[in-house]
Parts: structure tokens; sequence; C-alpha cells
């Protein structure tokens, strides 16, 4: 619910309108009746109607379109038109679908995302729900061979200059995706999918040392501590850094993580939490004020952290130095936090500062 006690509304992912406009242009092409509505079937058995916005027939081909609808999520491919133009194929085997490149959609350049590399960048799920559409529809009319479906989708490549695509290996345009066909507003599903998927980018391309990070700002100062690893090995966890350890254990085939986290936000990483969502993170206080104490700074530097507001307005009272013992057993604690997840993957921890660098706490086995 909103903050209004309102529900928010769900919507649908680029896959799910794929399907949905591959069925209306098949269904046209195969009937001669033009489709207003198209309702298909999602992989959680559920049904779902989408308005077919466009629709052109030419031949032995067809075309419609629906607009993406993401709901109440802020998803920046709502508002597109996802289309699909289908032509029969007698030349194909029965029920073998073809899929074209069309404008917007990306390419696949890289293994790791389960498509085959030169493919269009239509994703797994999507694939099988495309390909099951045209089955169905090719039995009921009692039509041999398979069908071309060519995903388009304008301005989605003007769109994917904004998103990591590139690095997954995806070039020319964006990913149709989903698992589900739904998207659920705020619930982050599509973001851990797409971590899911940088990571097995990375497996599948050699990468044996990871490092992690919230964003470009954190995954920068990164870079400049390691200059030496591949682009694929850099991977944003957002504020879900226990999800994205997970995902790496359960992948597999990595030898070392370098995970970075910003001063701003190490303080709950310390205590444990790994899930680092929220509007603003606040200064606990005493805890800040214990580890000093814990390492030997003196009661006046404690009782001032407790006047404090926010986390880094410590560096006034600490400089933000490696040899400093309390930013020593800090960037420790959440060290340690990282590899109750991942106990069997060597960790180097780098805690962030945006004006004063880097301090690494590397691992100690």
């Amino acid at each position: 619910m909103n903050d209004s006690g309102k529900a928010l509304r769900t919507g649908f992912t680029t896959g799910a309108c794929a399907a949905a406009a591959t069925k209306a242009s098949l269904s046209m092409l195969l009937s001669g009746l033009r489709v207003h509505e198209a309702v298909i079937r999602l992989p959680g058995g559920q049904c779902a109607g989408f308005s077919v916005t466009e629709s052109r027939r030419s031949g032995i081909s067809a075309t419609a379109c629906v607009k993406k609808d993401g709901g109440d999520d802020p998803d920046v491919t709502s508002g597109l038109s996802i289309c699909s133009e289908v032509s029969l194929r007698p030349d194909l085997q029965d029920g073998t679908v073809l899929f074209l490149h069309g404008e917007g959609v990306g390419t696949v350049t890289l293994a790791g995302l389960g498509i085959p590399l030169g493919e269009p960048a239509i994703n797994p799920v999507p694939r099988t729900m495309i390909t099951g559409v045209v089955r169905t529809l090719l039995d009921r009319y009692g039509v041999s061979g398979g069908a071309s479906v060519r995903i388009s989708v304008p301005g989605g490549a003007a769109l994917a200059e904004k998103t990591m695509n590139a690095r997954l290996g995806v070039l020319g345009g964006i990913s149709i995706i989903g698992t589900s066909g739904i998207v659920v507003p705020y619930s982050g599903q599509a973001y851990l999918d797409s971590i899911r998927r940088a990571l097995q980018v990375a497996a599948e391309n050699g990468c044996r040392e990871l490092a992690i990070s919230a964003g470009a700002r954190s995954e920068n100062a990164l870079r400049s501590v390691f200059p030496g690893l591949p682009e694929q090995a850099f991977i944003h966890y957002g504020n879900r850094i226990g999800k994205t350890l997970e995902m790496i254990g359960d992948i597999g085939g990595f030898e070392r993580v370098v995970v970075g986290v910003m001063l701003a936000k190490s303080t709950k990483l310390a205590q444990g939490e790994l899930d680092l969502s929220s509007r603003s993170v606040g200064l606990d206080r005493e805890f800040i004020a214990g580890l000093a104490a814990k390492t030997g700074y003196p009661e006046s530097t404690g009782e001032s952290i407790l006047e404090r507001e926010l986390v880094r307005s410590v560096v006034e009272l600490i400089p933000f130095r490696a040899h400093e013992p309390f930013y020593r057993e800090l960037a420790e604690a959440c060290r340690s936090t990282c590899a109750s997840v991942i106990p069997s993957i060597g960790l180097t921890f780098v805690l962030i500062s945006q004006e004063h660098g880097c301090i690494v706490c590397p691992d100690n086995r």
C-alpha cells in the first residue's frame, strides 16, 4: 500500500507484454480478424488480458503492439510499446519459433544469460511464453511448420544507454525480461533478478573475483583500489547486500569477493543487518561510542559521538585513516557479517568515505 493506505496496482513485465503482442499478431494472421485484446496465461497459471494498441497485417506477416504498464512500480519501461511481428514459416519444423532481431531489443554478446550468443535479448521465461502461444495457435488452426517472431521496442535503444545492459553483454537495446509476468510495486524482485543475471555473466566469463558495491559512486572507489578487475566483476547490490551474497554462494565458482560499503551504512552492516534499505541512515550513537571505547579512544570521544546526528560526522572526531583502530574494527565487524553468509569464499571488506577514500580490511584466513 502507499502512504494513503491505498493498495498499489501491479503491472506486467516486458516478457508478458511480448507474449501478448505475439498472440495478437498470430491470431490476426491466422483468423484474418483484427484483435483488440489478447489474453495469455502467465507462468504462475493465472490469465491476464492486454489491450492491443496497434495492429497490421501484410501477406504472411502481422504485427501487433501492447503498451507496457508497470502498475504503480517506478518501472523505467512503463509506457513503451512492445511490438511483435510474426511470420508463418512452413520451412521450419512444426512448432518451431525463430527469434529475430527487432528495433530496441539488444543483442546478446556474452555468455551467462541463458541465451545463445548473437540472439536477441529475450530471456528464457519470455521465450517459453512466446513459444507456448505460437504452438497453441498453430495447433488450434491446424497449421504446420513454425513461425518467426521479431520483438521490437521503439525507444529501447536510447533507454538501454541508461542501464547496465552493456556490462552484461547486451548491446543496442533493452532485454525482454520477467519470470512471473507480473510486476509487484516496490518488491525489488526485478532488481534482484538483474543482480543474478550480472553474477551469472561474471561466472560464465571467467571472473573468479568480484567487487560488489551499492552503486556507481562506491564502484568508482573500488575501481581505484582494484584497477585490474574486469568490467563484469563489478556488481551493484543496491541495499540488498545479503541477498547478493546469497546468490554469489548459490551460483558458485567465485574464489574471492571484495565488498564495499559507504561509511554511512556500515554501522548497520557491522551490527548484522544484511538489508541496508532505509530512506535515511541515522547514527546509532550507542553502538559507535561503544566501538570507540572498545578500541581505546578516550571517554571524551565517546561523549562527543553521542551528540552527533550523522555517521559521516564521526570523521571529525576520528580521522578516516587505515591505521585508526576504530575504522579497522568497524570494517572487520562488517566483514564478519558478510562472512556469515558466504563462509567458504574469501572476503576483502572495504569501508568507503566519499570524501576521504577507502579503508581495506583483507581476509585474515
